[in-house]
């Protein structure tokens, strides 16, 4: 597993390789690939640069973005299940 601000969204060459590598993000998988996670300000469109990566062998069970005072970025949370 993988989770942090990438600075990068699914469509950066960086994201794509780890894609193909059989890493799968959270958000995608769940259908929820377009929620912004930064910045938090509703005053700028935003764009999906914090993810949570799985390995294709763990189940993706929930995924969701929240806010939080004191940051630009949108805290990204995964439940994931092991194999």
């Amino acid at each position: 597993m993988l989770a942090g601000d990438f600075n990068a969204t699914l469509d950066h060459l960086p994201m794509r390789d780890l894609l193909a590598a059989g890493y799968r993000d959270a958000a995608d998988v769940m259908g929820r690939g377009f929620l912004a996670t930064w910045p938090q300000s509703s005053k700028m469109p935003g764009v999906t640069i914090d993810h949570v990566l799985a390995d294709s062998r763990m189940a993706v069970r929930e995924f969701g973005v929240a806010g939080l005072k004191g940051t630009d970025h949108r805290p990204v949370f995964a439940e994931l299940r092991l194999p």
